[in-house]
């Protein structure tokens, strides 16, 4: 009995496999004033997954992610960005001359002041919503955050999106586009190892938005 109990311990122990995740795919199409139009590349969509029911959570899904928005050539680069909440995001300067990145968007205002040429200053995004982020300087530049209660999020190419290792339960799927409410799916059902695909496309629509912005004080730009 020594004998077989020592050889029981002795057995290596056999790691279980990671569950095997599923896959999403559908389509979207954006609408703007009562039309179907297509996502062309000034107009990126996204998708993300709502899980059901919603989760509480001690951490943020984005809370070790970071991205990056550079300023470049008076523009922000990329202009959209759809991030975990949590996620810091770092904004590089990478003109010679100052700029400024700054929010006035009532879910998560903030101000990293104005800086120059280097790898910038960041902001961690802790609240879901849409946040625009402007320059103090230099009116034209305009940058989105989308900050989504999610770790499972892609983009739209050719009206097509799929997400994949998506653990197995029940979501929902929700388009967006800049400027457009959000569409979301009936519920789903993901399984290990297999496809679901959305039976019905989904549409953002576009709202209409101011053209014009203010400075963060609230006066307007002088002409540069």
């Amino acid at each position: 009995m020594r004998a077989l109990a020592i050889a029981l311990v002795l057995l290596p122990s056999v790691p279980r496999a990671a569950p095997v995740g599923g896959t999403v795919t559908g389509r979207l199409a954006v609408v703007q004033d009562g039309k179907r139009i297509a996502t062309p590349a000034d107009l990126p969509a996204y998708v993300y997954l709502v899980e059901l029911p919603p989760q509480r959570r001690k951490a943020h899904p984005g809370d070790s992610a970071t991205a990056r928005i550079i300023q470049r050539g008076e523009q922000f680069d990329p202009e959209i960005r759809v991030v975990s909440v949590g996620t810091t995001v770092v904004f590089p300067n990478d003109d010679f001359k100052e700029h400024n990145v700054f929010s006035p968007t009532a879910a998560d205002q903030f101000d990293l002041g104005r800086y120059n040429h280097g790898p910038g200053r960041s902001h961690k995004f802790d609240d879901p919503g849409d946040i625009d982020v402007y320059c103090d300087i230099h009116k034209n530049m305009r940058a989105t955050v989308k900050v989504v209660d999610s770790a499972w999020i892609a983009p739209v190419k050719d009206g097509a999106f799929t997400l994949t290792g998506v653990p197995p339960g029940s979501y929902k799927v929700v388009g967006w586009a800049r400027d457009s409410s959000e569409a979301w799916s009936d519920p789903i059902t993901v399984l290990a190892g297999a496809a679901t695909m959305l039976a019905d496309e989904l549409h953002p629509r576009i709202r209409k938005t101011p053209t014009t912005h203010t400075r963060k004080d609230g006066s307007p730009y002088p002409p540069y």
